[in-house]
């Protein structure tokens, strides 16, 4: 498990944006209530950060196999903490989603990939990733994925092709699909984006990311734009999978 991926600065900004959020959003609670049905089943949320998805299926839906893992070791034992402060019985551990050895194959009925963790992890790794997704969870088990959509903002194309040319002329790896953020947490601009150790994260292309899970043994069931579900124009794609 590489707990190298991330700038240490990067991890922060991470740990800061997730650890204080408190609720989770109507189209969370729309998947989860439409795909979530039986809550005697086993769930697994990749990426959980502190914890926030697994404590509602706990307490609103009445789910009791909870199982969770993020790649950031500060953020289980924030989980950790407010799992013992309320008293749950989610089973948070620190694991890599490329590399989930610590999980046997066929186990999970429900896999939770909210929060755009796929488009965290480094190119090279992203392949492995929804591999081991795979492999995880039952034969007939249902998956919930979500990606940033390349195509939901306009200006991407001029973002990618300034910070590809910074990588390119710095002697980085040019990755026309990974953008470092924008905003920082406050909400104000980054003016750091063209920094080496800002962390590029996968704005995707909706055909090409089916086109992964499908090579990857996956049967796509349905697939969301945010606007389908709230009326709002969003950056977000949601999957929903079967194996």
């Amino acid at each position: 498990m590489s707990n190298k991926r991330f700038h240490e600065k990067f991890k922060k900004d991470v740990v800061d944006r997730w650890s204080c959020r408190s609720s989770i959003s109507d189209i969370e609670k729309y998947l989860f209530s439409t795909y979530l049905t039986n809550n005697k089943l086993e769930v697994i949320e990749a990426g959980t950060a502190a914890g926030i998805f697994c404590f509602y299926l706990e307490d609103e839906l009445g789910f009791s196999k909870i199982n969770a893992f993020d790649i950031i070791p500060e953020m289980i034992q924030i989980a950790k903490d407010k799992a013992k402060k309320k008293q749950s019985k989610v089973d948070f551990k620190q694991g890599d989603a490329a590399d989930l050895k610590g999980f046997e194959s066929n186990k999970f009925d429900y896999l939770i990939y909210l929060g755009q963790v796929l488009s965290m992890v480094p190119k090279d790794l992203f392949d492995q990733s929804i591999k081991e997704a795979h492999r995880i969870g039952k034969k007939d088990a249902t998956y919930i994925f979500s990606f940033l959509d390349w195509n939901s903002r306009w200006y991407n194309p001029i973002l990618s092709f300034f910070i590809n040319f910074v990588r390119l002329v710095t002697g980085r790896k040019v990755q026309k699909y990974y953008l470092p953020e924008v905003k920082k947490v406050d909400n104000s601009f980054n003016w750091l984006f063209f920094r080496k150790e800002q962390h590029g994260i996968l704005w995707g292309k909706k055909a090409k990311i089916l086109k992964k899970l499908k090579d990857s043994g996956f049967q796509i069931q349905k697939v969301y734009n945010e606007e389908e579900i709230t009326n709002r124009k969003g950056k977000i794609f949601y999957v929903i999978c079967t194996k």
